[in-house]
């Protein structure tokens, strides 16, 4: 390899294997668009993000610290993560055009005391201004590409084979999985590393790029079908069935985040829950009403109210729900 160092000066080293860990924006990976059939692409999403601080109060965190805070407003949403001296790392994410929209101190908290008005207070309004333009929105990208490999010379992991946007919490996970991978694979065959090669390309590549979905996906998740009723049925459905068939009925966030079940086949998985799961086969019917513990039939909007409220109950019970630590403002 060639190195060309801050004050311009190239310096030659050889290596018996080249990992490229270098980022989203990987100058490894630049090397690769060379070679004949590699396939590339990366996609920047219409939203930015922006930090905020919200600091404690009394010494203590504003909010309860054992959850994820989700102000979901449809088209864009506010997270709040806790930090160890106490603070929330508030996370804006809006399209660029609104984030343009906002340009004086005064604006910015009517924008919030609109949106998000029991932020504002905890946050400050002073701090808000200034953290508002402290720096612009920025950029978020998503990157897909194949093979990860190159003969038995070099090879790409985490964000340089895979940049994620950050919803599903995976972006970090999936770099550390890439070597764990690799090296059960290195077990596996020998340490023969031109074989290995080929082999966590053939494995890894069909995993990241459904974590990369996934990602976008949840986005829209968290943003906009959170605020659905239909949604939240759905979910108080999928725990009451994985209460009732553990083994057979499965939550995607549970196999993504607490399994090692491969992200692909997770998604194909809770495909095919999705597709087999009694509510397609028909809650309406009185049978499957009872199933549930309902003893009558009721109708209208009595049906929704009567099954969450037992199916919630159930939920409950197990205590490992998908939103067990999430806070909807």
């Amino acid at each position: 390899m060639t190195f060309i160092g801050p004050d311009g000066q190239k310096e030659e080293m050889r290596a018996d294997l080249i990992v490229g860990c270098d980022g989203a924006f990987s100058a490894v990976r630049k090397q690769f668009l060379r070679q004949s059939r590699f396939n590339y692409s990366q996609t920047y999403i219409p939203h930015g993000y922006m930090e905020l601080t919200m600091p404690p109060k009394d010494g203590d965190f504003t909010m309860e610290p054992n959850y994820l805070h989700i102000w979901p407003r449809n088209t864009f949403m506010m997270i709040a993560l806790p930090n160890l001296d106490r603070t929330f790392t508030c996370t804006l994410f809006m399209p660029f055009e609104e984030f343009d929209k906002i340009r004086t101190g005064e604006e910015v908290i009517r924008f919030f005391q609109k949106y998000f008005p029991d932020s504002v207070p905890l946050i400050g309004v002073e701090a808000l201004k200034q953290d508002f333009f402290r720096l612009p929105a920025q950029a978020m990208v998503s990157v897909k590409c194949t093979p990860y490999h190159l003969f038995d010379k070099c090879v790409l992991m985490g964000d340089a084979a895979h940049a994620v946007v950050p919803f599903y919490g995976q972006g970090m996970n999936a770099g550390f999985e890439d070597c764990l991978v690799f090296d059960e694979i290195m077990d596996l065959l020998n340490e023969n590393i031109a074989a290995v090669l080929k082999e966590y390309t053939r494995v890894r590549v069909p995993d990241d790029h459904a974590i990369a979905d996934l990602a976008m996906y949840n986005y829209v998740e968290m943003r906009a079908h959170v605020n659905s009723r239909y949604f939240l049925f759905r979910k108080y459905l999928d725990n009451f069935l994985h209460f009732i068939m553990p083994k057979a009925i499965i939550p995607l966030y549970t196999m993504v985040t607490f399994t090692r079940t491969r992200y692909h086949e997770a998604v194909k998985r809770w495909h095919w829950q999705n597709k087999n799961n009694i509510l397609s086969a028909g809650m309406n019917r009185e049978k499957d009403l009872r199933l549930c513990g309902l003893s009558r039939k009721p109708c209208g909007s009595d049906v929704f109210h009567h099954l969450r409220k037992e199916i919630k109950r159930v939920s409950e019970a197990r205590r490992e729900r998908a939103f067990e630590h999430c806070s909807f403002m």
